[in-house]
């Protein structure tokens, strides 16, 4: 019998746990056990260590499933009492105070909570959906940012409804890709209040702060953050481009709406030439064959990016980019021309990617992320709910 209580000591794997005695039911293993200390506690009120202690009453933790049965440990909690006249109980470092569940159960939960909705994890784990739920909050709450080591931020807004409505932020740590934080409002008022509180010296520490093209980010970028370089992410910009030759398409499905080689085009338009396939290119010969203009403003579309994709000098990709802005604008395309305006209004922090080569792609990833979150618990309108379960999702 000593053998078997060793073998759970074991298999729980808790510093000093006894195992005392362990009852076998049908649906969970009942384990009675105490924690053998060396040293006593320490007095919350006068700091002393504390020996004098008496068995006060056992305390029931829901651990570790083991085989399909729930694993509850009776865990023996001592009395201490301190010269001081303090009474107290005895804390143990595998459960949080005032906690029913171990830290490594609520981990558990945590993570399967990741891709679940909390009825599911509840129904898995057989826990009431509100402890699951307050298990997952807990855990969010837990985590810390060191303001100090983050250099560079990237930002942007996503839909937090539906038809566009109710932009919330996304902040993110350029350097590693993580998630700084979430927030509710995307005005500049509340923008600026949020990075004003985060003091001075974090603003003064910021190297680069990318951005979309949206006016207020890219204010609000110049205005609070003294040392940054500014930049316009590459994503956002070369949807614009990109348009240039959706809008083509258009146009041309408009006025030969038979034509064959001009239905089922768009992706083989946007995609990469590497990317494509060997049908995706006969597909865009046929086309362009058509349509002559449409190839010169593809071609025209590949070489600027091509210039983006090439590690040239800040000096020598001015002039390219100049050299091209020129070219492009002889052809007197009406949606080529709307880009170039776009473009130039924004070149010079564009022309920053060839400084850093940042960019916040990672953020276009992370609204990737919240547009999961969003389908499995089926579009969430709470936004401090919502906020936990992203954080959850990418913990």
């Amino acid at each position: 019998m000593s053998q078997d209580l060793s073998f759970y000591s074991m298999l729980l794997n808790i510093p000093n746990l006894e195992v005392e005695q362990v009852s076998i039911k049908k649906n969970a293993i009942h384990i009675f056990c105490k924690i053998k200390k060396i040293e006593g506690e320490i007095c919350p009120d006068c700091a002393q260590l504390v020996d004098s202690k008496t068995p006060k009453y056992r305390r029931q933790v829901r651990d570790l499933d083991i085989s399909g049965r729930k694993v509850i440990l009776h865990v023996q909690v001592h009395q201490y009492r301190c010269k001081c006249g303090r009474t107290f109980s005895e804390s143990f470092d595998f459960v949080s105070s005032g906690k029913s569940y171990t830290k490594r159960q609520a981990k558990y939960i945590f993570e399967m909570s990741a891709k679940q909705s909390h009825l599911q994890v509840a129904a898995i784990v057989d826990m009431c959906h509100k402890t699951v739920e307050r298990i997952c909050y807990d855990q969010v709450l837990e985590r810390s940012i060191d303001w100090s080591k983050i250099k560079r931020i990237g930002i942007d807004e996503f839909a937090f409804k539906k038809g566009h409505k109710d932009f919330i932020v996304i902040l993110i740590n350029l350097d590693t890709h993580e998630i700084i934080d979430i927030l509710e409002q995307r005005d500049k008022k509340f923008l600026r209040a949020y990075f004003k509180g985060l003091g001075e010296g974090f603003c003064a520490q910021i190297e680069d702060f990318c951005s979309d093209m949206w006016g207020p980010f890219q204010d609000l970028g110049q205005e609070l953050f003294p040392n940054a370089r500014i930049h316009v992410d590459r994503f956002h910009w070369t949807t614009h481009l990109n348009d240039v030759l959706d809008n083509m398409r258009k146009k041309l499905r408009r006025t030969d709406k038979e034509e064959e080689v001009f239905k089922r085009l768009k992706w083989k338009l946007i995609k990469r030439p590497e990317n494509l396939s060997k049908q995706d290119k006969e597909d865009l010969r046929k086309a362009f064959d058509k349509a002559p203009d449409l190839e010169d403003a593809y071609q025209l579309r590949n070489t600027l990016q091509s210039i983006f994709d090439t590690d040239y000098s800040y000096d020598f990709a001015v002039q390219q980019i100049d050299h091209w802005l020129a070219y492009a604008a002889e052809w007197k395309n009406k949606y080529l021309d709307k880009f170039i305006a776009l473009f130039q209004r924004h070149q010079k922090n564009i022309l920053n990617y060839f400084k850093t080569k940042v960019s916040s792609g990672a953020v276009e990833g992370t609204n990737n992320l919240l547009r999961t979150v969003k389908r499995f618990t089926f579009n969430m309108t709470n936004f401090e709910n919502f906020k936990f379960r992203v954080f959850a999702f990418k913990q």
